[in-house]
């Protein structure tokens, strides 16, 4: 179905020059204050713009300017507009199902609507050529893309849900659900109204004899004062829609007799009723295969005072409704509301100074602008998108294994007195060192700061990979591991293969490598590799791997438990005298600022 692929945004509060892609479900994140609700206001605006104040505008010499991509516009869409003039008038800019849209205001009140000319530009080129709507084309763009259901974040639910103007959020959702209502009760409505409407108006067929009665009686009155003239009262014509307008919710518990009303219920409460009047919506909207339109449904954190697992019944909600005739862009705070579905079309929102709001590339394009190959691109969204963490850190640490999963953050926690995520710090671990430079590589490409922690034997297999190695096979540090390792074999009988561990005899490659950082030559190899590999940002642990820099012989999740609860017992100078190089890279994490080396290195 068709929806806004593209959304560029100029000059508009904090987004002095933003773009971002959209797709049927779009989550935003981010801080505070960063951005995310002006984003959710500039979609709004492009389908009902409406007077802006001067605050609005970034900088008051330049204008607004919203800018759009619509695709999916198929030739069964257009045949689905009910107008066959505002069909006309709309399929010219259509092309391959594209159309570009824009809606730009130099004042307060000056706002103009205009639409691309196709023929001087290529469908995935973003236009410069731009002419103003032409007669048709309003109501046609709003045949496919009605004005968006907007629900803002409840700052003032009581307002919003007693007002009696049109726009509120709670009236439209009233409205969205009545529509199903009054479709299957649409026979019965239309008599019943025809009914009132014919005695009432003015030219009903059986109009109340009161009603005429009146206006014969007010027109002699008025031949007294002015001859020549007559009087006829006039009601409007009643229409279904405004009995939803001016409808209202009453609340009632269980087991107590009475309602209350909407105003005595707590902001919990209150939130919880709009976010369920949006999960019955899901479950009630009907398949859209027989209607042109599609509608944006916009909401500024839906988790806001739910229960968690409130929480992921609104994300499931809302997702079910992107199947269904909406589309879903939110903004949020909770880890809750992404999972693997949908974290691949993520958008995260930053603000940098200087520029304002910024956003960064979403993982599903992230991993194909970084990585080559199907079965790579699968295994990266799969590993990343498990993962919530990294849309909500400032620094991205990818750990090699379980271990270092959890043993790197509680060390952390322990030595500085606080959790890593208040330090805007996240330790993710991708399954394997097989995953770390695939990982980072997604990562720089979404211009997250980030950097990884490995074993030692990353840098003599892992970096060794790939058409760009971080360390070549031939080089002279692999020369020199082999030799070291082919000296110190005979005295622990361990296994190579191909002058590099194999695992056997009792032991694992990472025993082999620590054998091999325990040797004074070794050591000094360890640590140049170390070095080495660290200008990439990657961190290598000098004595092997985890268990070797904790002194821990074993490995399995009773081993972790322990160490865990070792670890909650330590002092932060414990934690400094017993493990020196963890808190060594602990202070090389925390050098990496927002434009980190990585990042630079792009």
């Amino acid at each position: 179905m068709h929806r806004i692929s593209y959304i560029e945004i100029q000059n508009f509060r904090a987004c002095q020059s933003v773009s971002l892609p959209l797709d049927d479900f779009t989550p935003l994140v981010g801080q505070n204050n960063v951005g995310k609700s002006t984003i959710l206001e500039s979609l709004r605006w492009l389908l009902k713009p409406d007077a802006r104040s001067s605050t609005d505008f970034a900088d008051t010499k330049q204008p607004i300017v919203v800018t759009a991509r619509i695709e999916g516009i198929s030739a069964a869409i257009l045949g689905r507009i009910p107008d066959p003039k505002h069909r006309t008038a709309i399929e010219p800019y259509c092309p391959n199902g594209v159309l570009w849209i824009r809606v730009r205001t130099e004042g307060a009140k000056t706002i103009k609507q205009e639409v691309w000319n196709p023929e001087a530009v290529e469908a995935d080129v973003r236009p410069k050529d731009w002419r103003p709507y032409p007669t048709g084309l309003p109501q046609a763009v709003s045949a496919i893309l009605p004005e968006p259901l907007s629900i803002q974040a409840m700052k003032d639910v009581q307002k919003d849900f007693t007002s009696v103007a049109a726009g509120t959020s709670i009236k439209k959702l009233i409205e969205e659900i009545a529509e199903p209502v009054t479709k299957a009760n649409a026979a019965d409505i239309d008599a019943a109204l025809k009914t009132i409407n014919d005695l009432l108006t003015g030219e009903g067929e059986t109009r109340s004899k009161a009603l005429n009665d009146f206006d014969q009686e007010a027109t002699k009155v008025l031949e007294g004062f002015f001859p020549g003239l007559t009087l006829q009262l006039e009601l409007p014509e009643t229409k279904i829609k405004e009995f939803f307008k001016s409808g209202s919710l009453k609340v009632g518990e269980f087991g107590k007799p009475g309602v209350m009303e909407f105003s005595q219920l707590g902001n919990g409460a209150q939130r919880a009723i709009e976010m369920a009047l949006i999960r019955y919506l899901a479950g009630a909207a009907a398949d859209t295969e027989a209607n042109c339109a599609r509608k944006l449904l916009l909401i500024d954190e839906p988790e806001l005072y739910l229960h968690p697992q409130g929480v992921r019944r609104v994300r499931h909600a809302l997702a079910q409704l992107s199947t269904k005739g909406f589309q879903v862009v939110f903004s949020t705070h909770s880890p809750l509301m992404l999972d693997r579905a949908n974290a691949a079309h993520t958008v995260i929102v930053r603000k940098e100074p200087g520029a304002g709001a910024v956003t960064r590339k979403p993982l599903q394009q992230a991993v194909k602008d970084a990585l080559a190959g199907a079965e790579s691109q699968s295994r990266a969204l799969f590993e990343l998108g498990n993962i919530a963490d990294i849309y909500f850190a400032e620094r991205v640490v990818i750990c090699e294994g379980k271990t270092d999963r959890r043993i790197i953050p509680l060390a952390y926690e322990r030595f500085y007195g606080r959790a890593p995520e208040l330090d805007h710090v996240a330790f993710v671990s991708l399954g394997g060192s097989g995953d770390i430079l695939r990982g980072l590589s997604v990562l720089r490409s979404m211009a997250i700061p980030c950097c990884a922690i490995a074993d030692l034997d990353f840098s003599f297999t892992q970096a060794t990979k790939g058409n760009a190695p971080l360390l070549a096979k031939d080089s002279a540090e692999m020369l020199r591991a082999k030799a070291i390792l082919k000296r110190i074999q005979p005295a622990h009988g361990f296994l190579l293969e191909g002058d590099l561990p194999r695992k056997g005899n009792n032991f694992s490659a990472a025993d082999i490598w620590a054998l091999l950082a325990a040797d004074g030559e070794g050591k000094t190899l360890a640590s140049d590799i170390h070095n080495q590999v660290k200008g990439h940002s990657i961190w290598t642990w000098k004595s092997g791997c985890i268990e070797h820099v904790t002194g821990t012989a074993d490995k399995g999740e009773d081993v972790i438990i322990e160490q865990e609860e070792a670890l909650r017992t330590k002092s932060s100078a414990d934690v400094a005298a017993e493990f020196p190089a963890i808190v060594e890279c602990f202070k090389w994490v925390k050098s990496f600022d927002k434009k980190s080396d990585l990042e630079k290195k792009m």
